[in-house]
């Protein structure tokens, strides 16, 4: 049975074995600052000294939603608070700024934050805007249905509309894997996405694994019918040539030693185990 390994040079994967739980026991950018939407946590501020600023697309639960949060931040889940461990090992007091995922990247070069952190999966067209940091966490594409509807797999929805997220790699597999007569619909935000197939707009949902899982964990009446294994990787972005980078492994490496990031794991996937 696949796993999740968390050490840090293992990738922790979600598994198999967690969807496996989920279904029978019921789980990511273009350029405009003009996007961003400062949060009303008084830390939301870019850039200052001790300071480490996040730019996150909220909600997108269980990687980043409504808090409280860790010290006193008005967001939490695993991307928010694992990087603010990392940035208590820096001796920084973490910020986050709510941003529009179509864009999040622009963010940097402007100074409005000093890292992206928003369930931003590595890949080659990125890396040319910006720098990664090490891998610190696996996701692979899934289906996301109502329960009730009869929906096993992709294949299924041939001559019926998908929804993705607009700008991310679940809209990118959705179009190379569209089934015949089938209709893709981007939204802005997982919101959006989860009310459409609530109110019947479209008849799946094609994203995250981690945040399809999330959402049958919080609801019953929704399933995971199917997943896609590609071999994607979360990576935390800045500013290409920033010194941060390396802070930003070097910190990472110490939550993971300390144990600070298997209980994070712990907590936002208790099922993966």
């Amino acid at each position: 049975m696949l796993h999740f390994n968390k050490r840090l040079n293992k990738r922790p994967v979600l598994a198999a074995g967690f969807t496996a739980v989920l279904l029978f026991g019921a789980v990511a950018c273009g350029s405009n600052n003009d996007d961003a939407k400062p949060s009303d946590n008084n830390d939301s501020v870019p850039s200052a000294e001790g300071k480490l600023t996040v730019c996150s697309d909220i909600p997108y639960k269980p990687m980043e939603f409504e808090g409280p949060g860790p010290r006193g931040l008005k967001y939490t889940g695993f991307d928010i608070d694992l990087l603010d461990a990392m940035a208590q090992t820096m001796g920084d007091k973490l910020a986050v700024i709510d941003v529009d995922f179509d864009g999040i990247l622009g963010n940097l070069s402007t100074g409005t934050c000093d890292v992206v952190g928003s369930s931003l999966t590595i890949n080659a067209e990125r890396k040319t805007q910006v720098d990664f940091t090490k891998a610190y966490f696996d996701a692979d594409q899934s289906l996301l249905v109502k329960t009730d509807s009869g929906i096993k797999s992709l294949g299924d929805l041939a001559g019926k509309t998908i929804g993705v997220q607009s700008k991310t790699t679940g809209e990118t597999y959705a179009n190379k894997n569209t089934p015949a007569g089938a209709t893709i619909k981007s939204f802005d935000d997982t919101d959006g996405l989860f009310g459409a197939l609530e109110s019947g707009d479209i008849k799946g949902i094609l994203q995250d694994l981690p945040v399809n899982a999330g959402r049958v964990a919080d609801d019953p009446s929704v399933q995971v019918a199917e997943t896609f294994k590609t071999d994607e990787q979360y990576g935390f972005a800045v500013e290409k040539g920033s010194d941060l980078r390396a802070k930003l492994d070097t910190a990472l490496e110490a939550v993971h030693s300390d144990g600070t990031y298997d209980k994070l794991y712990n907590k936002y996937f208790p099922k993966a185990g």
